[in-house]
C-alpha cells in the first residue's frame, strides 16, 4: 500500500520557508527561528530541489516569491496553523486537573450540570471535559476517564457502579397538570425515542386511550423536557434527570406511578485512571451523590 505522504518535502523545511516568505527576508526568518541564515538558505534549497522549481527570485540583496512560491506560502501557512492548533489542543490531556467524562445529553443536562458548582466547590482545581456523545467504544480505546452507559463493566480492568436506575413518570408544566389528572386519555403527549413509551406506561397502570403515539416527538430527551416546560404536553421522563425544572416549578410530577424499565445507567472507569488524584476525587464525589446509591433529589411539588 502506497503511503500518500511519501512524496512530500521535508516538513521541517516548510517552517523556514513560511517565515522567510512572510518576512520577506532570510536573515529575519533566521532571527525569528533562532537559527543561522545559512540554515534558512539550506531549507529553501532543499525545498526547491525537491519541488524542482524556484520559490524565490533573488532581487539584489532582497527576495521575492515566485508564483509557485506564493502558492506554497498559502498552503504552508494553512498546514502549519492546523498542526499548531492540533498540538495546542493536546495540552488539555496533560493538565493535572483535567477529567474527561462521557455521558448522554439528558444525564449531562439534568443531573451533572446542576451539580457542577457543588463539584467545583469540593474540587476547585478539577477541570471537567464533558463529552455528551453516545459512543460505545471500548473504554480502553478512548481518552475518557469516566463514562456513563447502560452496560456494566465489560473488561477485567474496568470498575463500575450502578449510578442511576431508569424509571419514568409523567412530567408536565403546572398548566397541564389538571388536564392530565382528570382526562389522561385526552391529554397531549410528548415522546422521545426511548423503548419504554407511553403505551407501556398506560398499560402498566391500568389505563387506556385511543391514540398513544399522537403528540410531539423528539430524539433528544432534553428537548422533550423543554417542550413539556412550555406546556406542549406531558412527557414520560426520569424525575432524577428533571431536577432543574422540578425545583424551579417549571415541571411537576403529574402521576407518581412510575414505569420501572429495569435498565440501569452505570458509571464506569478504569483502575489505571483512578491513580490520578483528579479522577479519583471526581469518582468518589460521583459515588457519594449517585441516585442509585440512595441519594435521590428532592422533587416534591405541592399541588
Amino acid at each position: 500500500m502506497n503511503n500518500p505522504y511519501r512524496l512530500l518535502p521535508p516538513l521541517g523545511s516548510l517552517i523556514g520557508f513560511e517565515a522567510a516568505a512572510r518576512l520577506g527576508s532570510f536573515s529575519q526568518a533566521a532571527e525569528e527561528l533562532n537559527v543561522t541564515q545559512s540554515a534558512i538558505s539550506h531549507q529553501i534549497r532543499t525545498l526547491e530541489t525537491h519541488l524542482e522549481q524556484p520559490l524565490f527570485h533573488r532581487v539584489g540583496r532582497g527576495i521575492e516569491l515566485t508564483d509557485a512560491g506564493r502558492d506554497l506560502y498559502r498552503t504552508s501557512q494553512d498546514a502549519l496553523e492546523t498542526v499548531r492548533q492540533g498540538v495546542q489542543r493536546l495540552d488539555a490531556y496533560s493538565k493535572p486537573g483535567t477529567v474527561v467524562l462521557q455521558m448522554c445529553p439528558n444525564v449531562a443536562a439534568g443531573w451533572f450540570m446542576p451539580r457542577l458548582d457543588a463539584l467545583k466547590s469540593c474540587e476547585p482545581n478539577m477541570e471537567p471535559w464533558l463529552d455528551t456523545g453516545t459512543s460505545t467504544l471500548d473504554l480502553g480505546e478512548t481518552e475518557y476517564d469516566i463514562v456513563f452507559r447502560f452496560e456494566p463493566p465489560q473488561r477485567p480492568d474496568e470498575m463500575g457502579v450502578r449510578f442511576l436506575e431508569e424509571r419514568r413518570v409523567p412530567l408536565c408544566a403546572p398548566t397541564q397538570l389538571e388536564g392530565f389528572r382528570t382526562s389522561p386519555d385526552c391529554a397531549p403527549l410528548i415522546h422521545d425515542e426511548e423503548p419504554d413509551d407511553w403505551q407501556t406506561w398506560f398499560v402498566r397502570v391500568g389505563l387506556s386511550r385511543e391514540n398513544y403515539s399522537a403528540g410531539l416527538n423528539f430524539s433528544d430527551p432534553v428537548y422533550a423536557l423543554n417542550a413539556a416546560t412550555q406546556g406542549f404536553g406531558v412527557y414520560l421522563g426520569n424525575p432524577d434527570l428533571a431536577v432543574p425544572w422540578l425545583e424551579k416549578g417549571q415541571l411537576c410530577i403529574a402521576d407518581d406511578r412510575a414505569l420501572d424499565t429495569g435498565r440501569v445507567i452505570y458509571a464506569i472507569t478504569q483502575n489505571r485512571d483512578l491513580q490520578r488524584p483528579a479522577v479519583r476525587a471526581v469518582w468518589d464525589w460521583l459515588l457519594a451523590h449517585a441516585p442509585a446509591a440512595g441519594n435521590p433529589p428532592d422533587t416534591s411539588q405541592e399541588t
